[in-house]
């Protein structure tokens, strides 16, 4: 097997490289185990079965004691990048987007594990505080559950646009849910995550409410149905979030948002 080819990008879990046969390699980084790429590897290729614009899985290697997993190569920048170097184009950026999540909501999975419990396991075992932890709970259990394709970590940083269409790439939290979850976690994305660092950052943080709202209102021109339920899915949405290695900052505005959406159900 060939040494992995100049490093292409890279992220808090993984690096990029390009590969052989015109190919790439997401290597995850020392200490992560085969199971993550396994996963990775196995979600993708379940959501692409199901009709989603995500790539190709050619295999699950190791290199170097590092796992990872041989993607297909998407020629084309990232949606972040694109707005990034043309900020004009932000409400077609974000219409893109909406369309993309929204194309995902139609698609129907068995072959991705359950919404519910994957939120579930992270509420339980993230360090949200007792006052609240009940109510999201709670709320959680009582919420409707569906089977359509949730990429659970949809944003810009995560849509590769190609000469025939969008990509999402990093499909390791992908589920088979409700519509309306996914959507309150992409919101609370856009709203509060760090989506990059550098120069993209500076750019899209003065867009961050723009780009939200427009993307709101783009996906509910689509799919009315999941927009109306977002503020029920916030709360656990918000929650299951809280269990990731987030901000301080960001950590705070969160727990605020649970706190007033629980005290107002």
């Amino acid at each position: 097997m060939n040494a992995p080819g100049p490093r292409l990008a890279a992220g808090g879990t993984a690096e990029l490289f390009a590969w052989e046969g015109g190919r790439v390699i997401k290597l995850y980084w020392e200490g992560a185990t085969r199971d993550a790429a396994e996963r990775e590897a196995a979600r993708t290729r379940a959501a692409r079965a199901a009709g989603a614009p995500a790539p190709e899985v050619f295999d699950v290697v190791n290199v170097n004691g590092r796992p990872g997993v041989v993607f297909e190569k998407l020629e084309g920048p990232l949606l972040l990048d694109a707005l990034a170097s043309e900020p004009q184009r932000l409400d077609e950026f974000a219409a893109q987007l909406a369309q993309l999540q929204a194309t995902l909501h139609q698609l129907r999975c068995e072959g991705l594990p359950p919404q519910r419990e994957h939120m579930m396991r992270r509420v339980h075992l993230g360090p949200l505080p007792a006052r609240v932890k009940p109510g999201v709970i709670d709320l959680l259990r009582t919420l409707p559950d569906q089977r359509m394709i949730c990429h659970g970590d949809l944003h810009p940083g995560n849509v590769i646009v190609t000469a025939d269409g969008a990509h999402l790439i990093d499909w390791f939290d992908a589920t088979a849910g409700c519509p309306a979850a996914d959507l309150a976690r992409s919101c609370l994305l856009l709203r509060y995550a760090r989506l990059t660092t550098g120069p993209q950052r500076a750019a899209f943080e003065p867009l961050r409410q723009q780009f939200v709202d427009v993307f709101l209102q783009c996906y509910r021109r689509i799919l009315p149905e999941p927009a109306e339920a977002l503020s029920e899915w916030m709360p656990p949405a918000a929650a299951a979030r809280i269990a990731e290695p987030i901000s301080g900052q960001e950590r705070t505005a969160l727990l605020r948002m649970i706190e007033t959406l629980l005290a107002a159900a």
